[in-house]
């Protein structure tokens, strides 16, 4: 069995591989109407790189069925923030559902994504701080905004609510980390 050296592993991963810890989100635009509080980026505390699935279309050919690349799909972006006794950032976040759905007259918005939708940037930092890979979500809007447990039991802890996104594709741009690529998906 051929395997490489503990030196060739440890060659490959030059800077020691990306940490998961080392990242933030920010949401760059939003509709008129919402002011997201500029502290969000130091709130959100989690956030996941989405998976993308190009689903195969099958056609019959002489009694085989190949297989051709179909639809790309982007899988949903999944961010968690603290939240504050001013509630700020989920109060812009529900304002932000009311125009896409007023709760009160159930009157949905129309016309560009501009007037529903807005960018949200994901940026992953290096162990030394210089900008890595950054995602930007483009016509992004917030399709899930979970609840907030309260808890008698719950002493010595924050507050924190998931929120789900939905966008039409992202961007990859490479910041100044050596080596980097975005096998040619540039924003």
């Amino acid at each position: 069995m051929a395997y490489g050296s503990i030196s060739d592993f440890k060659g490959a991963l030059k800077l020691g591989g990306a940490r998961p810890s080392l990242f933030e989100v920010q949401v760059v635009t939003s509709p008129s109407g919402v002011t997201i509080p500029a502290d969000h980026i130091s709130k959100c505390f989690t956030a996941e790189i989405p998976g993308l699935t190009v689903a195969p279309i099958e056609k019959q050919y002489f009694g085989r069925t190949i297989k051709l690349p179909g639809e790309m799909t982007f899988g949903q972006l999944s961010t968690t923030f603290y939240n504050s006794e001013a509630y700020d950032i989920r109060t812009a976040l529900e304002t932000w559902t009311d125009i896409i759905n007023d709760p009160i007259t159930n009157l949905g918005v129309s016309g560009i994504s501009t007037t529903y939708s807005g960018k949200v940037n994901l940026t992953h930092y290096g162990k030394d701080g210089t900008k890595g890979m950054t995602f930007s979500f483009i016509d992004c809007w917030p399709t899930s905004i979970a609840a907030i447990e309260l808890n008698y039991d719950t002493v010595g802890d924050m507050e924190n609510y998931a929120v789900t996104w939905e966008y039409d594709y992202y961007t990859m741009t490479a910041g100044s980390i050596a080596g980097q690529s975005t096998n040619g998906n540039q924003g």
